[in-house]
């Protein structure tokens, strides 16, 4: 309201609107007084007095003094209040004192408020051009208020400290403007950049600036106390240039006299620190000179290793004269040609013991050409480690790795030439006890099932697991040689699955479990019959065994080029940590002691599946029972996949 009252109206220069005005203000005056008077009756000089004012505010002294004298000729005519006419003098004369009062306070105060205004303008309008001479000069300026925050920053500075301008206002000055001191990177504290009042301002600091990405700028600052007309305090302004230039060339010259100092401190030492590399080397060095190769230099190491055979001044012909020749000419195309030579397990003989016997060491050996300061080649550098024990403890590991193999070719041999042995009689007994069980009567003369059929069918059981357990044997050797040999043929697999399940339900319902097949609609593909029966076979074995006296649930459908064969029981289970195991030979899941097996099996299936170009998985929880998923491709590949146990294993 103060800042529209302080406006001139664009009539204020014209006496004519200025007057008018007041003739305008003192008619409103009597038209609300005579709108008011049916339903109250104020003083009139109320509201003349406020078009006194008003004029006054906005016309000045002329128009305030024709408003009052308008006021009361208007009064004394249209609007004289009821009373006594010494009464309405007096009121009269009030008005008048009272109405030429406000109009001098008015207008003085419309002056005064014109002043201050005009002078804020000013004021604004020089703060800006400041602003925008601080923001346009080419050094870097940064002022802070009394609490040391930072109240401006031009963009030289903005660019140095890496600080955008929204995000430096306010934030504290050790933060923004980070400096410390070059020659003893100890950080300078804002309080030193304000000096106080009893020190003069200091120019030309020097000082490091730590821009916010890290970066080091050389800069030199000057700090001054910023203070008002009474000499308070409002802050401190900062003006600081960069001086990279100068500190360069200081840098680069304190640089240049170190290195020249640090080389001459390094010609001195080079002697030195070579020697005691080359004689504390941890391989064993060997330095020779011209064509005959004579042991310039030898290291402690190398002395210990061959004794006193690299003697400085010996030759390397003479000292082994045992070496390859092969060697020796190789080590002369070092020196001639400069063409490195790298050795690996290089046996020397020599009288390495000094004991006069003869004897033979392997090395690593590296000789390279060993040249001058112009290129020239002077003679050799060998590089050399003994591994005569690790030549030694590795030819034994192969001889008994050898031996491991023969033992297992045996033994695979063994077990080929048992199984095939076993395995006539075995088939020849269970053909007898079948034609014996044939044989006889299902009932005896008194009615009851007959005894010996009774003894004859806890015979035939045994017999059939020890026929599998050859089989399996047989299995194992002829995959371990490459020798599973797979017959393919048109199969319905949903048959075959059906066919493997009638079989089994005798054994399933002495275990107590019932047998579920999902195998509504057939399932060509090519495989090996007898392989996938036997695939079938196992899984369904170790269902019923382990998931005694629970459902065993069977399905086989195709999934595109894909037959799935799913076997699940709902027995003990088998925990995650076993469950990659279990496809190994000879590996269980389960005690021994309450499960019988050799823990084939399931190896078996796993190499018929991957020779026939499938996969198989498990998945299960211990107590939830597991399931088997085989997955086979309808027509395997042209060379199947080979099965991982057809190269023998150590």
């Amino acid at each position: 309201m103060a800042f529209l009252l302080s406006q001139s109206p664009p009539y204020a220069s014209l006496p004519w609107a200025r007057y008018g005005l007041a003739l305008l203000l003192s008619g409103l005056a009597v038209g609300f007084q005579w709108l008011l008077a049916p339903w109250l009756s104020p003083s009139p000089y109320f509201l003349f007095l406020s078009a006194v004012v008003l004029s006054a505010w906005f016309g000045g002294h002329g128009p305030g003094a024709l408003a009052t004298t308008v006021s009361l000729v208007l009064t004394s005519f249209f609007v004289r209040p009821a009373g006594a006419p010494s009464l309405h003098l007096v009121s009269s004369a009030f008005f008048t004192g009272a109405a030429a009062l406000l109009s001098l306070v008015a207008s003085r105060a419309r002056r005064l408020l014109h002043e201050a205004h005009s002078a804020r303008a000013s004021a604004q309008a020089n703060g800006h051009t400041l602003a925008i001479t601080l923001r346009s000069i080419g050094d870097a300026v940064l002022t802070t208020g009394p609490d040391g925050l930072v109240r401006f920053i031009n963009p030289v500075a903005s660019y140095f400290t890496g600080w955008r301008e929204l995000d430096a206002i306010g934030q504290p000055l050790a933060r923004v403007l980070r400096l410390v001191d070059p020659a003893t990177r100890e950080p300078l504290a804002p309080s030193r950049l304000a000096p106080s009042e009893d020190r003069p301002v200091q120019l030309g600091l020097p000082a490091l600036l730590l821009s916010k990405n890290g970066a080091e700028l050389p800069i030199e600052h000057t700090a001054a106390p910023i203070s008002d007309s009474l000499g308070r305090g409002l802050g401190t302004v900062i003006v600081f240039r960069d001086i990279s230039a100068r500190f360069r060339e200081e840098h680069e010259r304190a640089q240049l006299l170190a290195r020249e100092h640090d080389a001459h401190l390094e010609a001195e030492s080079q002697r030195e620190r070579l020697d005691t590399l080359f004689m504390q080397a941890p391989v064993a060095i060997c330095l020779t000179r011209g064509e005959d190769h004579v042991v310039e230099l030898v290291n402690p190491l190398g002395q210990t290793l061959v004794g006193e055979l690299l003697s400085p001044g010996c030759s390397v012909r003479e000292s082994f004269s045992g070496l390859d020749p092969h060697l020796l000419q190789l080590l002369d195309e070092v020196y001639r040609k400069g063409t490195p030579f790298t050795g690996h397990e290089v046996p020397l003989r020599a009288d390495f013991s000094g004991t006069g016997h003869p004897e033979v060491k392997y090395f690593d050996l590296t000789w390279q050409p060993w040249r001058g300061h112009a290129g020239e080649i002077r003679g050799t550098m060998g590089l050399c480690a003994e591994v005569t024990e690790q030549v030694l403890a590795r030819r034994e590991v192969e001889a008994l790795a050898t031996d491991l193999q023969r033992a297992l070719q045996i033994r695979d041999d063994f077990l080929s030439v048992a199984s095939h042995e076993l395995k006539t009689p075995l088939t020849s007994l269970q053909l007898q006890l079948q034609l014996l069980w044939r044989a006889l009567p299902e009932t005896a003369d008194d009615g009851q099932p007959h005894p010996a059929r009774k003894r004859i069918e806890s015979t035939r059981r045994p017999a059939e697991r020890l026929h599998q357990l050859v089989n399996n044997l047989l299995d194992v050797s002829r995959i371990r040689a490459g020798r599973l040999a797979l017959e393919h043929e048109t199969v319905d697999f949903a048959a075959l699955l059906q066919d493997v399940v009638t079989r089994a339900e005798a054994d399933a319902a002495g275990a107590g479990c019932s047998l579920v097949l999902q195998a509504n609609s057939p399932v060509i593909g090519r495989w090996d019959r007898l392989r996938l029966e036997q695939v079938v076979t196992n899984l369904l074995s170790n269902a019923i065994k382990y998931g005694a006296n629970q459902p065993v649930e069977m399905s086989v459908l195709q999934d595109g080029d894909i037959a799935q064969l799913t076997v699940r029981d709902h027995g003990i289970g088998i925990a995650p940590e076993h469950q990659a195991r279990i496809f190994q030979r000879f590996e269980r899941a389960v005690s021994e002691r309450h499960y019988g097996g050799f823990g084939l099996g399931l190896w078996i299936v796993k190499q018929i599946v991957e020779s026939l170009g499938g996969d198989i998985r498990v998945q299960s929880q211990p107590g939830q029972g597991a399931t088997f998923t085989v997955a086979l491709p309808l027509v395997p590949p042209p060379s199947g996949r080979p099965a991982s146990g057809s190269h023998p294993a150590v």
